[in-house]
Order: C-alpha cells, then sequence, then structure tokens
C-alpha cells in the first residue's frame, strides 16, 4: 500500500446503541482501512447488539454510560448524572488517542463525544441516516464541519444551518458494507429469485426485532393459509427478546400448513444470500435497512415504527413509497387491523410478478452503493485540511 494521509491517524467515530446507527459507520471505518493505516475507535453505549456488531469487527469499543432521552423526564437526576460521566470519559479518551477527525453517528451516545470534540477545536463529520435529522444530530448540526446526508430530501433546521459558515451538507447516501455494495452491482432479475420454487418472504424487524411486526407476520399467515403458493418460505429475524414467542408460533402454523418451511433466527448475522432470494420483504423503515434493500432491488413492504423520532420511518417509508419501490402498511393500535392490511398487501403482490418486478427495478436508481467511498473522500478531505 502506498503512503496515505490516514497512516499513524487515529478516528473516532462516535454514537450508537442500534445498528441502524453503527453499520455506516463500520462501511466507513472499512473503507478507510482499506486506504491507510489508521487507528479506529468506536465510543458509544453498553448495549448488547452494539457490543456484538463491534466485537465481530475487532475494532476499539469504548461504552459509555449514557441514557436514553426518555429518561431525563422519568428520572432526570440519573440522566443528567449518566451524562456527566459520559462526558468526561468521553473527554478523557479524545485527550489520549488526539484523534484527527471524530464522526457522529447519531443516538446519544455522540453527545458527550462531538461537544468534547468541538471544544477541542477538532474537525467534526456527522452522519444523518435518516430523512429527517435526528435530535443528536439536530442539537450537534452547528458544531460540525460536514453533514453527510442519506436523502437529497432530508429535513434539517436550515436556519441553525443556514446563519453560520458551516456546516457544509453533502448527499453521499447511506454507507452500507462492501458486499452489499457487490450486491448492487450485481443484483438478480426479480424473476430468478427463489430457489426450487419456493417463494421466499423475508421479514426483518430490525436487529432487535419488533413484537408488532412479528405478530402482524404470524397473523396474516393464519388468515392467509389457504391462499399461499404451493412452497413457501418464511426468512424471519424475530429479535431475542421475542424470538421464542415466534418459535412456538411458527411451529403451530407449520403444522396447520405443511407446505411453509421456515427459517427464524433471533438476529442473522449475515443477510446476502437472502437479499438476493427474497420474492418479497416485510420490513420496518429504518435507514440502514433501506440502503440496503435498494442495494438488493428487494420489492418490500414497509410497516413503519409508530414511535420512531419525529416519524421519520414513516417519511423513510414515504420516500420509497413515492418512488414506486416499496408498498406501506401503517402499524395500527389495533393489531387485528393491522394483520388484515398486511394480508391485503401481501396478496396483491404475492400473485403480481410484474408488480414485484417494478417495485424491484424501482428499488434500484434508489441505491448508492458508493456511499461509503464519498463519505470516506469526505474524511480525506477533512484531514488534509
Amino acid at each position: 500500500m502506498s503512503p496515505s494521509i490516514l497512516d499513524g491517524k487515529s478516528i473516532v467515530f462516535a454514537g450508537g446503541g442500534t445498528g441502524g446507527h453503527l453499520l455506516p459507520g463500520l462501511a466507513v471505518a472499512a473503507e478507510l482501512v482499506s486506504r491507510g493505516n489508521c487507528r479506529i475507535s468506536f465510543v458509544g453505549t453498553n448495549r448488547s447488539v452494539e457490543q456484538q456488531i463491534i466485537a465481530r469487527t475487532g475494532y476499539e469499543h469504548v461504552d459509555l454510560p449514557v441514557a436514553p432521552l426518555n429518561t431525563a423526564f422519568r428520572n432526570p437526576f440519573r440522566f443528567f448524572v449518566n451524562h456527566f460521566q459520559a462526558y468526561w470519559k468521553g473527554r478523557s479518551f479524545l485527550r489520549e488517542t488526539k484523534p484527527a477527525l471524530v464522526i457522529g453517528l447519531g443516538g446519544m451516545a455522540s453527545v458527550p463525544v462531538i461537544l468534547e470534540a468541538s471544544r477541542l477545536k477538532l474537525p467534526i463529520m456527522l452522519l444523518e441516516q435518516n430523512i429527517v435529522c435526528g435530535k443528536a444530530n439536530h442539537f450537534l448540526l452547528g458544531r460540525a464541519d460536514v453533514i453527510c446526508s442519506s436523502f437529497p430530501d432530508t429535513i434539517w433546521n436550515r436556519s441553525q444551518i443556514e446563519t453560520r459558515q458551516k456546516p457544509r451538507v453533502v448527499v453521499t447516501g447511506n454507507p452500507v458494507r462492501t458486499e452489499i455494495r457487490r450486491l448492487a452491482e450485481s443484483a438478480q432479475e426479480i424473476t430468478s429469485r427463489g430457489k426450487d420454487g419456493e417463494f421466499v418472504i423475508l421479514v426483518l424487524g430490525g436487529s432487535q426485532g419488533a413484537v408488532s411486526v412479528n405478530s402482524a407476520v404470524i397473523n396474516m399467515l393464519e388468515r392467509s393459509q389457504d391462499q399461499l403458493p404451493e412452497t413457501i418460505r418464511l426468512v424471519h429475524q424475530a429479535g431475542e427478546k421475542d424470538f421464542h414467542r415466534v418459535e412456538k408460533a411458527y411451529e403451530r402454523l407449520v403444522d396447520a400448513i405443511p407446505r411453509l418451511n421456515v427459517t427464524i433466527q433471533p438476529f442473522f448475522d449475515e443477510l446476502l444470500d437472502w437479499y438476493a432470494r427474497a420474492n418479497l420483504v416485510i420490513s420496518r423503515s429504518g435507514a440502514t435497512t433501506l440502503a440496503e434493500l435498494a442495494c438488493a432491488g428487494c420489492p418490500t413492504i414497509l410497516i413503519p415504527y409508530p414511535g420512531s423520532v419525529n416519524e421519520h420511518q414513516l417519511l423513510n417509508a414515504r420516500y420509497f413509497e413515492q418512488h414506486g419501490a416499496a408498498a406501506i402498511v401503517e402499524q395500527s393500535p389495533d393489531s387485528e387491523l393491522t394483520a388484515g392490511q398486511l394480508q391485503d398487501a401481501v396478496l396483491k403482490l404475492l400473485f403480481d410478478e410484474g408488480r414485484r418486478m417494478q417495485m424491484a427495478e424501482n428499488m434500484r436508481p434508489l441505491a448508492l452503493p458508493a456511499a461509503a467511498t464519498r463519505v470516506a473522500d469526505e474524511v480525506v478531505s477533512l484531514i488534509s485540511g
């Protein structure tokens, strides 16, 4: 490898708590490591999903004792004590590592680190995954030099951006792993999906699962058992907390529908093969999942999480729906109503190959597989000064 401006540099990624925040950072980290001998560190939370994701990479991980924003109302003393401790732990780490750049990934864990990076006058970049700016990034906007946005129509606090010389906003797309990028380059035609005549439905509730999505899918299958194809496979990411309940529900379903094949796990370490084989996806509408589905060209039914901050999952989903790449089923307080709407959406697509093909074609222009490269270019530019 030829000499690089990244050689010997320390780069800190701040934030996390969910796969949606972490995975784009990991994609950028891999791109940076491929360009130079740099030290990569992630400063985030002590949540198990984050620890598992980072542990597989071998990158340094520092966990901060941050508390979710909603605890500020329930237990303000705990909230402020935790964030005071997080600030000092993050401050000590930054002073020890002397990073060339700090990249905020969103989430409460990014706040104390970016605040100290700003005080130390370090270059700061923020990654905004969703179509509406998250609370942490919204708070930190004026401290950033560059914001890398996933959507061209991201909703910002324009007055906060336009009254300052910085930050500069660059539409890069949401960084995805190299393997997902390759999937975009060789996306299979929808007509070739499925194996041995199977119709494959992939269900994704997010890295931590989604109880409401799990229940809606199971209920939908119970309602539709007489209308399903001869050979159908459900590949279901159920989440750790809900896994055993969903597993038992599928055992009952398979007894009632012998032609139903089921592959269920709490969390899939690797979805590449299922992305390539899926005839239809049922998913939440987190930005990182959407970026991967776009690269894979998967026709998708989206069930936005109704409790997402600023309704960002609904707005993400509408962006894809408006481009003809996805259908939306809005989650109702009445679980039976949600299941009924999901049943209608699934059955319409199940037997309409032409519409699925069109959705797949409409997905691909929304993919920005070079996002990690574009973000890394901005990192190099910032470090070069």
